[in-house]
Formats: C-alpha cells, sequence, structure tokens
C-alpha cells in the first residue's frame, strides 16, 4: 500500500535521490526504512536503478521483508541466507528486484555480492550503518568494496556516533568512496576533538548525513521513568549477603599481586552479585521462591493491564528469567522476543504484539528486540527487569 509521508520523511526521500548517496540518521522510529523504500521506489520509476541491496544485521531481515511487501507489495524480494552453497547459488542467478541479506553473509559472500552489483544499476542500503564504523573491522572492509559499484549508496541509523565522532568517518567514506570529503582519518578525528571548529565540521557533514530526532518531528507526549525500589526477601537477602561477604573476604585476604590477577574476573563476581538481585534461579536453578523483583512486577503488570487496551512490555538480559516470565504471564496473553526466538518468527511476534488485542505482554531482550522493531504505541509503558 501506499503510504503518505509526513514532512520528515519527505525531506529524507529528496536527500537520498538529490546527490544519489547519503547517511540518513533519523532517530529509531522516525520511519527510515519507509524512507529508503519511497526513495527506491521514485529511484528505479526514473531508470536510475533496477535493484535494491539491503545489508542489515540478520536479526531485520524479516523486518525488512515485511515493510516491503507493506509499503511496495510490487516488488519481488529475495533473502540471501542459508549455508555456504545455497548463498552462492542465489546470488549467482538472482533476478529480483529487492536483494536482503546479512552483514555476516555479506562479509562472507564478497565475491558474489561484487558480480550481483556489477549485474545492474542498485541502490545499496547499509541499515545500522554504525556495523561499518571500525575501518579494520572485515564488515567495514567489505562495505567499502561494495561501495563503489553501487549506483546509489544509502546508510540509516539512529545511532551513527556510537562512542565519538571519529564513527562516522569510515561511514561518510562509504557514502562517498574516493573523494575523502573528510580529510584524512587522523586530521579528522583531531579536528572533531577541537570544539573551536564544531561549526565547520557540521558544514562539512551537511551535504552528506540528515539528522532528525523525534522531538523535530513528533508531537509526543514526554518519557516517563520511574524507579522503583525493591527490597529483597529475607531469604533472597541471605543469599547475597552470603555471596558477598565471600568475596569481600577472600579479597581481603589476597597479597596485591593476587589481588591484580583476581581484577580481571572481579565483574564475573559483579555480575553474580546483580543476578541474585534480580533472580536468584539465575545462579541457583533449584529454586523455585519468587523474587522480590518478580513480586513487585506482579503488582505493576496487573495495575497496567487492569484498562483494557493496554500492552506493556518487560525488558529482561536474562534468557531465563524472560522464560519465567513468559510462563509467570501467560494468562494475560504473553510472547517472547529473545536469542532463543527463531529469526524468521521474531517479525512475526513483533505483528502480531501490535495487531492482536488479547496479546498484551511481551517479554524481550534488548539485544534481540531493541532495534529494528515497531513494538508499541509510545504511550504504553516499558519496564525492565
Amino acid at each position: 500500500m501506499a503510504a503518505a509521508l509526513m514532512q520528515h520523511q519527505q525531506e529524507g526521500v529528496a536527500f537520498l535521490l538529490e546527490r544519489g548517496s547519503g547517511l540518513l540518521a533519523f532517530e529509531q522510529g522516525l520511519g527510515k526504512t519507509l524512507v529508503a523504500i519511497e526513495a527506491f521506489q521514485r529511484a528505479r520509476a526514473a531508470d536510475a536503478v533496477h535493484r535494491l541491496l539491503v545489508i542489515c544485521p540478520n536479526s531485520l531481515k524479516r523486518n525488512w521483508q515485511a515493510e516491503l511487501a507493506k509499503f511496495a507489495p510490487d516488488l519481488d524480494v529475495t533473502i540471501v541466507e542459508g549455508t555456504r552453497g545455497t548463498r552462492r547459488a542465489m546470488l549467482a542467478s538472482l533476478r529480483t528486484a529487492v536483494v536482503i541479506t546479512s552483514y555476516e553473509t555479506a562479509r562472507a559472500e564478497v565475491t558474489g555480492i561484487l558480480a550481483l552489483l556489477g549485474r545492474a544499476p542498485t541502490a545499496l542500503v547499509l541499515d545500522e550503518s554504525h556495523a561499518t564504523k571500525n575501518k579494520e573491522s572485515l564488515t567495514s572492509t567489505a562495505a567499502r568494496h561494495f561501495a563503489p559499484l553501487a549506483t546509489h549508496r544509502w546508510l540509516l541509523s539512529g545511532t551513527p556516533v556510537t562512542n565519538s565522532p571519529a564513527d562516522l568517518y569510515t561511514q561518510i567514506d562509504i557514502v562517498a568512496p574516493g573523494e575523502r570529503p573528510l580529510g584524512s582519518f587522523d586530521v579528522f578525528v583531531s579536528e572533531s576533538q577541537d570544539l573551536s571548529r564544531a561549526e565547520t565540521m557540521r558544514s562539512r557533514l551537511a551535504p552528506f548525513l540528515l539528522r532528525r530526532t523525534k522531538e523535530q518531528c513528533l508531537d509526543l507526549p514526554d518519557k516517563t521513568f520511574v524507579d522503583v525500589r525493591v527490597e529483597l526477601p529475607p531469604w533472597q537477602r541471605a543469599l547475597y549477603e552470603q555471596m558477598r561477604t565471600e568475596m569481600v573476604c577472600a579479597i581481603q585476604a589476597m597479597t596485591g599481586e593476587e589481588y591484580r590477577a583476581f581484577a580481571s574476573t572481579a565483574l564475573v563476581q559483579l555480575t553474580r552479585l546483580s543476578q541474585i538481585a534480580s533472580n536468584p534461579a539465575l545462579i541457583f536453578p533449584d529454586v523455585s521462591k519468587t523474587p522480590g523483583k518478580f513480586e513487585e512486577l506482579d503488582y505493576l503488570v496487573n495495575e497496567i493491564l487492569s484498562e483494557p487496551a493496554r500492552k506493556v512490555i518487560i525488558w529482561s538480559s536474562y534468557v531465563r528469567s524472560i522464560e519465567q516470565l513468559l510462563t509467570r504471564y501467560e494468562s494475560c496473553g504473553a510472547c517472547a522476543l529473545y536469542g532463543g526466538t527463531p529469526a524468521e518468527q521474531r517479525q512475526q511476534i513483533a505483528d502480531r504484539f501490535q495487531a492482536d488485542p488479547e496479546l498484551r505482554v511481551l517479554v524481550a531482550n534488548p539485544a534481540a528486540a531493541g532495534t529494528g522493531f515497531t513494538l508499541c504505541d509510545l504511550r504504553e509503558p516499558l519496564m525492565a527487569l
């Protein structure tokens, strides 16, 4: 179906088509995927390109497939995946308008993708393009090999800078291969740290990067953050104090040399303490008692779901906790998105959570569901565990 573009999305399409290449740095949720699809549709209608090649994180392949089916159903789409032999056979014979693959496959099949790019004028999309920021990585090297053969180069990232302005250098190098608009890497890094040159840096980046935030584009209610203090029940507090005391005593008995050797494993010990505070079953599988956080969560979930139209997302970094919570809230209509969820099912689950009124609780892992999925209305409550 054709989508009515919002003002910032129209600007994004114009930006991608004007130079033919660019880094679209829209904040998550502003429709980068839709913008890229619309830009390809227009470029294809003008006979400027014949194919769209999307390289993205493995978890987002089905998301792209679903978005294309929604906004460009006339386009035939192929996902390149499977065994090495299957991938190579697909790349050698592909004739579809859209090809989707992962960064892992792109690294492994450089020759096949280069041949694919050489067979037809292609718009290359690198989704979550900050994956290419390290110029020494295989992902970055592969992307810089592909870029010169692409007619259009569109990089998409809500977080193009994750550590320092230096993260932009390789991404812009992919956008404009051979042009070196930012000069040498060392000079760029040095200048990016000089606050007096900030305006100069922005002007140099402007032709290649379009940034938009939710605050600029949408009239949204403010986010509300509430920290809930949870008192551990006595049995859980006893487990925590026992492990903490053992750790402290062991450290106090160490010589300086022993402590230096121990320092590398200190984070592991601290993580275990954090796990006991969250859910002791993560460390002691036989524990069947209800941890303090689960008791508090029961209260919050029941309160939120007391309104019929509401849904709730619970975030957790621990697989065992996710699986326990999935069972705990089964009667509320619960589903999960985490590492144990097959990649081909993740988009289906996200779609069901949005559309099915009986599915009211999503338990998710940030690593698996934190990017690329539209999971809820921005007014729905989120909780972290």
